[in-house]
């Protein structure tokens, strides 16, 4: 019974560590070491993703557009959102480049640190999709898909 109940826990624990790790290629573009994290702010938490996008053809990629939704487990609604972009020439061909976005709402610093009495109320409740548009494509490509959040916290730079 003990090795089930650990094999069980291992699988829970490594499930998501192992889809962080995939890599996805599109467009010329290999999409890798997906994160996601809290950057801690004056009044509480920002919710992060970060990844990496290296050029792997032998010339410019196309523009590349990224919309990230957090989405709150509990409601199945979106609770925070954010965007980036990389232009077209924006990473020269054999050149990586590392990229992150931020949420556009932050949660209290006691849901995100949580108390000695209580676990953090930001790693259980909240969920990351990421998905890319390359080069004004219509259809997305997903990153991410209801990733759980880490409970990793990070200084929020200025």
């Amino acid at each position: 019974m003990r090795c089930l109940l650990a094999m069980i826990l291992t699988m829970a624990v490594a499930a998501p560590l192992a889809a962080r790790s995939e890599v996805v290629r599109a467009g010329g573009a290999e999409f890798s070491g997906f994160r996601t994290y809290w950057a801690e702010t004056r009044d509480g938490c920002q919710p992060m993703v970060s990844f990496r996008i290296a050029n792997t053809s032998a010339g410019d990629i196309r523009p590349m557009a990224f919309r990230l939704e957090v989405v709150d487990r509990d409601t199945m609604s979106v609770f925070a959102s954010g965007s980036a972009s990389v232009a077209s020439g924006g990473i020269p061909p054999g050149r990586s480049k590392d990229v992150a976005i931020g949420g556009d709402r932050d949660i209290s610093a006691h849901d995100c640190l949580g108390d000695m009495h209580e676990m953090a109320f930001s790693a259980i409740h909240f969920a990351v999709r990421l998905a890319a548009t390359l080069g004004g494509e219509s259809a997305g490509l997903e990153l991410m898909r209801d990733q759980p959040m880490t409970e990793d916290r990070v200084p929020a730079r200025n």
